[in-house]
Parts: structure tokens; C-alpha cells; sequence
């Protein structure tokens, strides 16, 4: 039977489904659910789980293995997450049957189309490297499991696709920057101006909520929060992104986890006087002002901890940190929330200003967007003017079940309210594959 296994890079972690393509005609079947952690975090050892649908945990139906830091690289995890898919007592399918591996890939330019990669068709492996500027996190990792991939499978078809595709609707007014042009010797590798990123979990959260509503895409208006260790919001107008929140790399918009969101870009070089300076590895340069404002920035900078479960915890229990730890946790929340609310109410306002009567939905997506009830509570309490009220029952049981869509706003019984809040889950890897599916014909 044949395959598709989705990958998802993060800048330390993997993700992947396997999924089960029976006719091109039928709906994709998960196989399998894999992960790989912590590369790269000191004191801890990387984790490999593969977790097979339908089969009992004592029936070789969860696979976990823990390996030293020193002994994994990341060109090393796709291959070992195919290893426990393919080999040993417990795998499940042949490596023959895996006829198609989709990459999430977070920076690709202008590209308004997946880009197909085989063993004796590599080259738009190199354009994507070379994109590794703009976002040195993920984009160099992405391209480093598809190298892997293609000498494990030497036979499959890589299909990249990628979150800039998503954004490919915005307009000149919106993506364009306030700069002097270029000359010709300084030409970069994909023209500067912003390209937003998270599109592949926008386009599953905008598939899923038009399926709940039984409505079309290309019908609804809606502003999406994906909030996770990296975070960012999007303005959906009649199925299409007209703006959103990040820019030419992942940096600007909202903070994360680690980075710091839009700032004075002069900071750094009073923050970091040796901004310039090249920490990259491996081939790879990266600056340290991109290190610092990536990796070091944030809620980490902020509260000590990129953790928001933790920093929600630090907030509301006194008693259960020091009085330093309660204080930066309270300060790294309010400045989220309002970072947060600076994006989502400018969208709203847009949308509400375009002259459309349709309805508007409001939705979180992702980790924290997922799981954080009192973040969607104090957002959607911030809009109240609009005639919004969050439902407290269904917002805190909600993330709970297995539902994929789930209201969190109460119906309005006049039908004057033109607002609906909703929590999403999202799925960049079904995304993917989907996506794949229409690319390949598969």
C-alpha cells in the first residue's frame, strides 16, 4: 500500500503523520503519529515517539526511545523516525511503500506552488537553502531532512510546500517596506519586503472551520490567532489573507517563546554592539543579533521560561514561585496580551471598515491558542464593545476533546452579534499531505 509521510521542522524538534493513500479518490487514513525533541537542549536527552493508530500500547502500539545529545544531529531524525517506522519487530510498513514525503518549509520566497524534489531532481534544494537567510532557524533544518529523506528513500518523491504560500494574496500597499531600494550589486536572494509565515496551519484552520460551517472558504471573514512558541495573527478576507502580522522573516509581529516580536529596529545595536557578528555552524551564517532576538528573547527574556502553561501557573499562584518569578510571569502575560490584542482588534477594524456585512470569526490556533483559556477569555473581553461575550463553560472544557472546531462565544438570540470566537485545531501534516495529494495526483 502506498504512503505519505509529512515532516515538520521546527528549529530543535521534528513532527510527522504517517498517512495511508488506499485510491486517489480516497480520504487520507493517519497511520502513525511521530515526534522527535529536545535537539540541542542542554541537560536533556532527545526523545523519539511513534504512537500507531489503532493498535494497543502492549501490542508495539507506542515506540519510545531516549538518545544522548552527543549522540544525535539533526540530519540524524528523519532517519531515525523512519528506522522505528520501517525496521525492527514492530515496524508497520515496508520503506518501498513510502511513495511521497511532504516538507513543511517555513521561508519559500514567491513561490505560489510546492516544488517537487527526487534524487536526480535536487535543485530547488539549493534555492531553499539559500533562503535560510531570511529564516536560519527552520528553513536550513527543513532542507537538511529532505537530503536525509532522499538517501533513506532513495526512491520517493519529496514535495516542498511552504507557509509563504499562503500570503501570496497580500497586496503591494501591504507587503511593501518603507526603504531605499537596492542597487544591483546588493541584490538578496528573495526581494525584502513581508511574506508572513504560519500559512500552512491558516489554510488547515480555514479548511476545517469552512467544513464546520458548511460554508465555502472563499466566504468567510476571519481573523486567526496561531499562537504557539512562535506566534502570529492573520486577516482572512472572503477565504484569502489581506494581512497579517509577521514580515519578511518570522521576527516581526507578536512575541514568542524565544523571539521578540516587533521592536525599534535600532535596539540591537545599543542592546548587542556586536550585532554583526557571524555564530552560525555548520556553513551556515547566522548573526548575533538574529540569535539574540530569536532564541533569546521573548518570554524567555521576559519571565525565565518560553513555557506559557508555566508562566499562566507563575501568574495566578503566587505560592507556587518567588515573588521575582510572580512579577516577570505577570509582566510577560500583560505584554502578549497586548501585543496580541494590537494585532487582532487592527484586523478586526479593517475587516469591519471594508464595507462587508458578512459575519466574522475570531479564532485561536495552536498550542497556546489551543490550551490557554484565560488568554481567549481576556481577548474576547477586550472586545466586548464590538457585542462579543465569551461563553466561560465552553471556553474552559474546550481543548479538552477531540473536537476540531469548537464556539467559545455565546449566540447572540436578537442575531445582532456579527462576531463568533472559536478555538481551531490546527494540522499543518494533514495540511501538507493535502496538499501533496493535489500536487502529485496521488
Amino acid at each position: 500500500m502506498p504512503y505519505i509521510l509529512s515532516l515538520n521542522c521546527g528549529s530543535s524538534s521534528l513532527k510527522a503523520k504517517l498517512f495511508l493513500v488506499s485510491s486517489p479518490s480516497s480520504p487520507l487514513k493517519v497511520i502513525a503519529t511521530a515526534s522527535a525533541s529536545n535537539v540541542g537542549a542542554k541537560g536533556k536527552k532527545v526523545v523519539l515517539e511513534v504512537v500507531w493508530e489503532g493498535v494497543e500500547a502492549e501490542q508495539g502500539g507506542e515506540v519510545k526511545i531516549e538518545k544522548e545529545q552527543e549522540d544525535v544531529q539533526y540530519t540524524d531524525l528523519p532517519g531515525l523516525v523512519l528506522g522505528i517506522l520501517t525496521e525492527g519487530e514492530k515496524k508497520k510498513v515496508d520503506k518501498e511503500e513510502i511513495r511521497w514525503v511532504t516538507h513543511r518549509i517555513v521561508h519559500g520566497s514567491t513561490h505560489t506552488k510546492p516544488i517537487v524534489v527526487t534524487k536526480k531532481h535536487t535543485g530547488g534544494l539549493k534555492e531553499m537553502d539559500a533562503l535560510s537567510a531570511f529564516a536560519p532557524l527552520h528553513n536550513h533544518n527543513a532542507v537538511l531532512a529532505v537530503g536525509s529523506c532522499l538517501d533513506a528513500l532513495p526512491s520517493h518523491t519529496s514535495i516542498l510546500l511552504f507557509d509563504t504560500m499562503f500570503h501570496q494574496t497580500l497586496s503591494k500597499e501591504i507587503y511593501t517596506y518603507a526603504v531605499p531600494k537596492l542597487e544591483e550589486s546588493q541584490k538578496t536572494p528573495v526581494p525584502l519586503r513581508k511574506y508572513g509565515f504560519h500559512g500552512l496551519s491558516y489554510a488547515s484552520v480555514l479548511r476545517s472551520l469552512a467544513s464546520h460551517l458548511e460554508m465555502e472558504q472563499k466566504e468567510l471573514d476571519v481573523v486567526v490567532c496561531h499562537l504557539g512558541s512562535g506566534g502570529s495573527v492573520c486577516q482572512i478576507e472572503k477565504g484569502r489573507s489581506v494581512d497579517t502580522s509577521m514580515g519578511l522573516t518570522p521576527l516581526e509581529g507578536i512575541i514568542g517563546g524565544t523571539r521578540c516580536g516587533t521592536i525599534d529596529p535600532t535596539l540591537i545595536f545599543h542592546h548587542t554592539p556586536d550585532c554583526s557578528t557571524n555564530v552560525g555552524e555548520a556553513g551556515m551564517e547566522v548573526s548575533k543579533a538574529e540569535l539574540v532576538l530569536n532564541k533569546s528573547s521573548g518570554l524567555l527574556a521576559l519571565a525565565g521560561t518560553s513555557d506559557f502553561g508555566l508562566i499562566l501557573e507563575r501568574m495566578n499562584d503566587s505560592s507556587s514561585c518567588s515573588k521575582e518569578e510572580h512579577e516577570s510571569a505577570t509582566l510577560a502575560y500583560q505584554v502578549y496580551l497586548d501585543r496580541l490584542l494590537h494585532f487582532v482588534s487592527f484586523y478586526l477594524f479593517k475587516l469591519l471598515a471594508s464595507g462587508s456585512t458578512s459575519p466574522i470569526h475570531i479564532v485561536f490556533s495552536g498550542g497556546i491558542g489551543e490550551r490557554a483559556a484565560r488568554l481567549r477569555s481576556d481577548v474576547v473581553s477586550k472586545l466586548a464593545w464590538l457585542g462579543v461575550e465569551v461563553d466561560e463553560d465552553a471556553n474552559e472544557k474546550n481543548g479538552k476533546g477531540d473536537e476540531v472546531v469548537e464556539r467559545i462565544s455565546k449566540e447572540k438570540e436578537s442575531g445582532g452579534g456579527r462576531l463568533s470566537v472559536w478555538v481551531v485545531k490546527t494540522d499543518e501534516e494533514e495540511q501538507c499531505a493535502r496538499m501533496a495529494r493535489e500536487e502529485v495526483g496521488c
